[in-house]
């Protein structure tokens, strides 16, 4: 085996993940205050504990953000702070897995580093996604539970397992898919069979429902918002039957090439010839305590459990970023096969410098389309001057704001962080109670046509009469950076302090 280069170690591999992540803070905080569209949803649900907030999301990142912002408030970089706590639980349990699993410490390195040339992590995870980065945290978390289970089946290590499956579920329900497929896999072979057929999954079992039963039949009860079922998840409903097939294996097929890239293209450049010399390899050096065979039928199963949304669920679109139960083990996998036949010091280094490169580019690329600024310009909204019009039109800050979009909202809830903020399109039980006395404002953006659905809500639900005076107005605010763009709202100010809206 070739010397152990600098980077390989473990204090160096700590050490560089660390750095790439401060660079990717900086980044967040030079772009200034405004929220994204994910992180806004979640200031704007993070507003009481409740045992769910909606139905086709869990909510253990809500929880977070609710036990946070007790203590600093809520904001981009408490939210950000999260979300790198989470993407370090990736980087820290996929390495600690690596070496249990990878013998040459330069490729268990490199399997760690491959996350930044995934979309979802390289790009994706640093500006936007929430449920998203807590299951990948706990599905690097469940491996590395089931691997030390492995080595030493114990009562603990099952328990351990189990509440990693349910703090998985808690983070995204799709988490159920790796739930069932590591199992799964482990019945077909018999040398860890007896790994699941063992009297210790009862507990293991229990200790996973006993965490995300509860959430899970909380959602159920409250039912989900118009248009934020299950089935928005799964795409447009196939005319027919063999149609539905046709374009939901295709776009799942789709899914599956797209979710690795650039790290596979890179991969099978480099290291292609020696992956497959050790997946053909039948007398090779003794496996490690959790073989590729194994995991590379987990990934099977896992993508045969997507694909049977397909005829039991009408499914016709897979986003990448939802393949992750079957496919984050995928570089230790790749490199397991390489480790077989091992590998020589150039497509080592040649590697190390593409992950590099990658990263490099990911946080230029983060740069570029901040400034240039395409399609909707979201992040470059200044919420703090629509937030100081608002005051100057009247409103103190206290009391209830009514929006209809998670954007307006969770940007309204950062900038009056004493009022309650309530998305008209979700069921009232989401919200908090009236705060006592305050005052009752409607924010909507220009391009929505919604006035009747708040009057409605009004009427419905706060017991507010339509005659009740109110102060209308609209506020337009330029956006930074932009040629000749503003962001325009209307609003809706309430005298006094009618009914339920206070």
């Amino acid at each position: 085996m070739a010397s152990q280069p600098s980077w390989a170690r473990p204090p160096q591999v700590a050490l560089i993940i660390l750095a790439y992540f401060l660079i990717h803070v900086g980044v967040r905080v030079w772009a200034g205050p405004t929220l994204g569209l994910d992180d806004a949803e979640q200031a704007l649900f993070a507003q009481q504990w409740l045992l769910n907030y909606r139905l086709r999301a869990p909510p253990l990142f809500t929880w977070a953000l609710v036990g946070a912002g007790s203590l600093v408030g809520i904001n981009a970089l408490v939210i950000a702070a999260l979300r790198y706590a989470l993407l370090a639980m990736v980087a820290a349990f996929t390495y600690l897995t690596a070496r249990a699993l990878i013998r040459d410490p330069r490729l268990a390195a490199l399997a760690t580093f491959s996350f930044a040339a995934i979309y979802v992590f390289g790009y994706y995870s640093h500006h936007d996604l929430t449920h998203t980065t807590v299951l990948a945290a706990f599905i690097a978390a469940s491996w590395y539970a089931f691997v030390r289970l492995v080595e030493l089946p114990t009562l603990g290590r099952y328990l351990a397992l189990g509440a990693a499956f349910g703090f998985g579920l808690l983070g995204k329900w799709n988490f159920l898919i790796f739930a069932l497929a590591l199992p799964a896999a482990c019945l077909t072979e018999p040398q860890y069979r007896r790994l699941v057929i063992n009297w210790r999954m009862l507990p293991a079992v229990a200790s996973m429902v006993l965490i995300a039963l509860p959430s899970a039949l909380w959602a159920v009860d409250v039912g989900p918002a118009t248009g934020d079922g299950m089935a928005s998840l799964l795409g447009k409903p196939a005319a027919s039957l063999f149609g539905g097939l046709v374009v939901g294996t295709a776009n799942l097929a789709l899914a599956v090439f797209a979710y690795p890239m650039p790290l596979l293209a890179i991969f099978l450049m480099l290291f292609g010839a020696a992956a497959w010399r050790g997946f053909r390899l039948k007398d090779g050096p003794p496996e490690p305590v959790v073989g590729a065979g194994l995991i590379g039928k987990v990934m099977v199963i896992a993508l045969l459990l997507h694909w049977l949304l397909v005829p039991f669920a009408g499914a016709t679109m897979f986003s990448e970023r939802l393949l992750q139960p079957a496919l984050q083990i995928l570089p230790i996998y790749l490199f397991m096969l390489v480790d077989r036949v091992g590998a020589d010091e150039r497509p080592v280094r040649g590697y190390a410098l593409a992950m590099a490169a990658v990263a490099v580019i990911a946080v230029a690329a983060r740069l570029v389309v901040h400034i240039v600024c395409p399609g909707a310009c979201r992040a470059l909204i200044p919420f703090e001057e629509v937030a100081q019009s608002l005051r100057r039109a009247g409103f103190a800050g206290t009391g209830t704001i009514l929006v209809a979009e998670f954007h307006l909202g969770g940007n309204l809830r950062v900038q009056f962080p004493k009022a309650r903020v309530i998305d008209i399109g979700f069921p009232p039980r989401v919200w908090p109670a009236a705060p006592g006395q305050g005052q009752c404002l409607l924010v909507w953006p220009a391009r929505s046509s919604i006035a009747n659905a708040f009057d409605d809500y009004l009427v419905r639900e706060l017991a507010v009469s339509a005659t009740t005076p109110r102060r209308e107005g609209s506020i337009t605010v330029a956006v930074p950076a932009t040629r000749a763009r503003s962001y325009q709202v209307f609003y809706r100010l309430y005298a006094g302090s009618p009914g339920e809206c206070r």
